[in-house]
């Protein structure tokens, strides 16, 4: 449970580097293709990474391009799509209803493996929920084909999950996220090539942008994800990763948005969502260590003692 604890923690922290990205790629992005800073961005990433660990990259297997090609795969499609839904539908709305991966992922475990999510989770997911609503939702709630789109994107983030926590469990992480990163940035390439000619107009700005997201945003933050997340449950992690919308309203101020009343509850409740989730497990490691310290010998040799 420590473990799990600990993981929790270390997801906490990754979403950080996330959420301060979203204020960045809204001024940059005014300059660049969207396809073709995803692409320069994890390009760099995977040629920093590979610099870095090239003596560490061990044999690649199939299992490890295998599941390469499924998380990148499913991270490009799911972004892919969610940035085609914003030509159709409102940003407040995207972030809800790509929030709803949160959703998603039990009930693809529950589909798949019969394991259901336990009171305390549920009642996590409820918070988290309604966190989200409150900070996005505004107005017009009909369904109109971006968000059809923007669910699918959803969906394909549920799969990057769950796909990460099965298969971070066999192979060698470093190898995996490398060629995972390379995965999403070549892909990336295609569309980028195709629908905006890669035209960049590169400014230090931009060029920091990109070097800032490829080294905390994706070379640190995916080690992490890949290494940590195994170690809790994925229906924690998405509930977990609901924080990244709450770092990027926060930090959103520092270009000109409001933290609003709305956005402060919508922040709390999402929050709360994760407490109780890990409430439990912070609880069970407190009474592991506990135990752990009174059954030491010095405490024991003290007990047979008075018994005696």
């Amino acid at each position: 449970m420590k473990d799990e604890l600990k993981a929790d923690l270390s997801l906490l922290f990754i979403t950080i580097f996330w959420g301060t990205s979203f204020p960045l790629m809204s001024l940059v992005l005014k300059g660049i293709g969207t396809f073709s800073f995803i692409a320069a961005r994890n390009i760099l990433a995977g040629v920093i990474l590979l610099i870095i660990f090239h003596r560490k990259i061990r044999k690649i297997n199939k299992v490890t391009i295998e599941g390469a090609l499924l998380i990148g795969i499913s991270l490009f499609i799911g972004s892919a799509f969610q940035v085609m839904g914003l030509i159709y539908t409102t940003p407040s709305k995207s972030g809800f209803i790509t929030g709803l991966n949160l959703v998603f992922v039990p009930i693809i475990i529950a589909v798949t493996i019969k394991r259901f999510p336990n009171l305390r989770t549920v009642l996590g997911i409820i918070l988290a929920i309604i966190g989200l609503a409150i900070m996005s939702l505004r107005g017009n709630l009909s369904i109109n084909f971006g968000d059809l789109l923007t669910l699918l994107s959803a969906l394909c983030f549920s799969f990057q999950i769950l796909f990460v926590d099965k298969y971070c469990k066999k192979v060698d992480i470093i190898t995996l996220t490398v060629l995972e990163i390379f995965v999403v940035g070549f892909i990336s390439l295609i569309p980028g090539i195709i629908l905006e000619h890669l035209e960049v107009s590169l400014t230090p700005f931009t060029a920091f942008v990109i070097i800032y997201t490829a080294v905390f945003c994706t070379c640190i933050a995916m080690l992490v994800q890949n290494k940590m997340q195994p170690r809790t449950d994925p229906t924690h992690a998405a509930v977990i990763y609901l924080a990244e919308p709450v770092f990027a309203a926060m930090f959103s101020i520092f270009v000109g948005d409001i933290m609003s009343v709305r956005t402060l509850i919508g922040c709390m409740c999402i929050f709360m969502g994760m407490i109780v989730i890990s409430f439990n497990i912070s609880m069970q490691s407190i009474k592991y260590q506990f135990r752990n310290y009174f059954n030491k010998p010095y405490f024991n040799r003290r007990y047979r003692r008075r018994k005696i």
